[in-house]
């Protein structure tokens, strides 16, 4: 059983780890290539200049630029830069000596890449901010690579003043009149003081150059120089600035550089790092989501000169500091030619479900974080365990490092041309107004959320938008698988699709609507151009949608089945159906009743814990056992909701809400199930009730799964009834081990026959 608060720890622990991780790989940079370097500078009077260590680095603080639904315009120029590997640092710079106009793939599994032209990073897989990228051949003391213009001026006018040549004056005492000299040149910052002195002139300064920037720089040996501005131009200023040479003092507007990166730098660069952990996404959703529902009782609605909301606004400034946490910590930068190419048998696509118009502000709802720590937890479960390294490489020499799958994200509520907050200048139907303007003032706040989030669900129910939703999600799987092929040719795994809550419904209904046998060119706002092998749908609404619908769900007759809308059943076009929820995920409901209604009676199958193995029991928390039954009827007995047999009908409105109360009904419901059924049913020896499926009903359900069955329910731990708890069960399948662990399992295991008998638990 995994406590909400062990999860947390878990997912901060293997932030903590990739984040240490990194820094032992910054310590390695090219520490050989450094000290020989260094070694080489100490040669006075060499007749060439020698070749400096080069880094290639991108900002990871302020985009360039964001997709065009952010509306997003930059205002600042980077600050904190992250560098390359030393594998992607060697490619990119063969690619820029090339001069070559086709982007170079980085990071982890390739998923950026950098266009050498441009100097910018973006994402290859999905849409997000661009970056800034810097070839790293100069840089301020505190590690950080001066801008590509800047560097570039800097080496012209190296290579014109050969400081190389010049005569070493590292070590010389210089103590005598140096804080009188470090006052005054302070002080000639007054603009009185500065017409008295003479200027110099620069074109007979044989060690200062003037940049492009509006300051000069002053060269002192090989790899030493400082930056100044062009105002300081006195004879006393520019002798100062020469006198006291690559050693730092306190010369206001002085900024000492180095040519080449070194061990000194990567120093700095530690200690510009953060080191708080990610909080994982359902604390940091209930924080979020707290803050919003604190603020109901005391909203203000304030408003900009312009009318605008500034609650509604987005806030660049903490949207970046958001993104560049995930650049951070979200992905592997000790990446290696083995590493980068790593052999991948399973392609998952992942689709988002409701509520995605929130990430724009809110940072748990940013869907490819989500799935960048999806990707990072199956990671960590199969170092962790293994049964996984033993299922991914049955025969051979195990990679402990390579769990052969690759998670994607694919987005497309931004493809969906209706948004609550768009002007009305902005709606393509100017005769109507926004949703923003339909809304009444009370509560606006929380109205807003709840309408971001209901909003993705109406409209899956209106045929102008459902047919968007259906095109833009069909033609993005397209798009990435193709893109996919194309960038990893030598793929020949399977691919598999994982939908979250409403997600889960738009990939059950696309593969339900696929044709048996695709004839002729792919429609990509229809048909998918490839074969899926297993569904994943994560905290469902399939179930309560299509019995809404009055529609079953069954497995496809033969491979030239034809969907029909006016079919009493829907069958997905895959060879296996998974349902997976958490028992407290109030937006997830069961499948295999829509099947047959007798398997209602079933029991879903338990996931069992991860980072135990697949058929062991976490035995040493029995012990909360106890403890959680005296919480739950303490609870219950606080809200008088037992389940006695009422002897007398109520009379008053307040009885009757007394007794209807739906709170009460679930937390009764979910106390006293276990206890009810043991006292009719008859039991086997650990008090559990079971039966063998009849051939029958064994081959209906391997029809839609070869394993026999369909429905699986995660573990629970304590039991929190809040809102905002049961909310975060339902976003919390992406970092949830369990999770991770189960559908690492299923699509490792390879199965080549159906099982011969199944015995199911019954209610």
């Amino acid at each position: 059983m995994i406590f909400p608060a062990a999860r947390t720890t878990l997912h901060v622990h293997r932030i903590t780890l990739v984040r240490t991780k990194n820094l032992i790989v910054f310590a390695r940079y090219n520490s050989a290539k450094s000290q020989n370097q260094s070694k080489s500078n100490e040669v006075l009077g060499q007749s060439v200049p020698h070749q400096p260590n080069i880094r290639w680095f991108y900002a990871s603080d302020v985009p360039i630029s964001k997709p065009e639904w952010f509306k997003y315009t930059k205002t600042k120029e980077p600050e904190s830069f992250l560098p390359f590997s030393e594998y992607d640092s060697n490619r990119l710079e063969r690619a820029f000596k090339k001069k070559s106009e086709k982007p170079v793939e980085v990071n982890e599994d390739k998923l950026f890449e950098v266009d050498i032209a441009k100097f910018e990073l973006s994402p290859v897989y999905w849409d997000g901010p661009v970056y800034e990228v810097r070839r790293g051949l100069w840089f301020t003391n505190d590690g950080t690579p001066l801008p590509n213009s800047i560097s570039k001026k800097l080496e012209q006018g190296y290579n014109s003043v050969k400081p190389y040549l010049f005569k070493s004056s590292v070590g010389e005492k210089k103590s005598k009149g140096n804080k009188q000299k470090i006052s005054k040149f302070n002080k000639l910052q007054a603009e009185k003081e500065k017409q008295q002195q003479q200027k110099v002139d620069l074109n007979g300064q044989k060690d200062v150059c003037k940049l492009d920037n509006g300051e000069l720089v002053l060269y002192f040996n090989e790899n030493k120089a400082v930056m100044f501005p062009e105002s300081y131009d006195s004879n006393f200023q520019i002798d100062a600035i020469r006198y006291f040479g690559p050693n730092p003092v306190s010369l206001l507007g002085v900024n000492h550089i180095q040519r080449g990166y070194t061990e000194e730098l990567k120093e700095s660069l530690f200690d510009k790092l953060p080191n708080n952990p990610l909080p994982s996404i359902a604390d940091t959703f209930q924080q979020e989501f707290g803050t919003v529902l604190g603020k109901l009782n005391s909203e203000t609605d304030e408003k900009t000169e312009d009318g605008v909301n500034e609650d509604d606004s987005i806030d660049n400034d903490v949207d970046d500091k958001h993104m560049q946490q995930y650049l951070e910590a979200d992905y592997d930068l000790d990446t290696s030619e083995s590493k980068s190419n790593r052999e991948i048998d399973h392609l998952v696509f992942c689709i988002h479900g409701i509520g995605q118009v929130l990430g724009s502000k809110y940072e748990s709802v940013n869907f490819t974080h989500n799935i960048n720590v999806l990707r990072n937890t199956m990671r960590k479960v199969y170092e962790e365990n293994h049964d996984y390294r033993k299922l991914a490489y049955p025969e051979g020499q195990v990679d402990e490092n390579n769990n052969r799958i690759q998670v994607l994200p694919i987005s497309w509520r931004h493809r969906v041309d209706f948004a609550p907050q768009r002007t009305q200048q902005e709606n393509k139907d100017s005769r109507l107004p926004t949703l923003s303007q339909l809304n009444v003032e009370g509560i606006q706040a929380l109205r807003n959320i709840v309408g971001d989030v209901v909003l993705d669900v109406l409209l899956y129910y209106e045929p102008k938008y459902l047919k968007q939703i259906f095109t833009s999600v069909t033609s993005e799987l397209n798009r990435v698988y193709k893109l996919y092929t194309e960038r990893n040719p030598n793929f020949k795994g399977k691919v598999h699709i994982l939908g979250h809550s409403l997600g889960s419904a738009i990939a059950f209904d696309i593969l339900s609507g696929q044709s048996g046998t695709i004839k002729g060119s792919i429609d990509v706002t229809r048909d998918l151009g490839f074969e899926v092998e297993n569904l994943f749908l994560a905290g469902s609404p399939v179930g309560m949608f299509k019995l809404l619908e009055g529609k079953n769900i069954e497995a496809r007759s033969s491979k030239d089945y034809e969907p029909s809308k006016d079919a009493p059943a829907v069958a997905p076009k895959c060879k296996n159906l998974y349902n997976v929820f958490h028992p407290c995920d109030p937006v997830a409901y069961r499948i295999e009743p829509l099947v047959s209604p007798k398997f209602g009676d079933f029991k879903p199958v338990p996931v069992q814990f991860a980072v135990k193995g697949f058929n062991s029991q976490m035995t040493e928390l029995a012990s909360y056992g106890d403890e959680i039954t005296e919480k739950i009827s303490s609870a219950v007995k606080w809200l008088n909701f037992t389940k006695k047999e009422k002897t007398t009908d109520p009379k008053t409105v307040e009885e009757k809400a007394w007794q209807e109360n739906a709170l009460g009904d679930i937390i009764s419901s979910i106390a006293f199930t276990e206890k009810e059924s043991a006292d009719k049913e008859d039991r086997d020896g650990d008090g559990e009730a079971r039966r063998k499926l009849t051939p029958k009903e064994l081959t209906i359900l391997t029809s839609l799964n070869e394993s026999g069955r369909i429905d699986y329910s995660l573990p629970m731990g304590v039991l929190d009834f809040s809102l905002v708890s049961a909310v975060s069960a339902h976003i919390s399948y992406f970092e949830d081990e369990n999770t991770a662990g189960f559908i690492m399992k299923e699509l490792l295991s390879k199965r080549g026959t159906t099982p011969k008998s199944e015995t199911v638990t019954l209610y």
